[in-house]
């Protein structure tokens, strides 16, 4: 079974943030793609795609760990 994330909004640093349903306190992002602060999730889900994220951490503006997430499926809201 897939962990389900969904988008939760732009960090600081530009990037598209996600956090798990499944584990609430995992983060996962996007370094690749940056977005204006205020994108929408409907702007971010053009670019990025389950295949992009990595594992941020434990909190909405943690720094990438670097490794790329497998076995994501990203959840809209619409």
């Amino acid at each position: 079974m897939k962990e389900q994330v969904k988008f939760v909004g732009i960090d600081r640093f530009n990037r598209p943030v996600f956090k798990s349903i499944d584990k609430p306190k995992h983060f996962y992002g996007d370094a690749g793609h940056l977005f204006s602060y205020g994108a929408t999730e409907a702007e971010v889900l053009v670019r990025v795609t389950a295949n992009d994220l990595c594992y941020f951490g434990s909190s909405f503006d943690c720094e990438p760990y670097g490794t790329l997430a497998d076995n994501l499926q990203i959840i809209t809201t619409a």
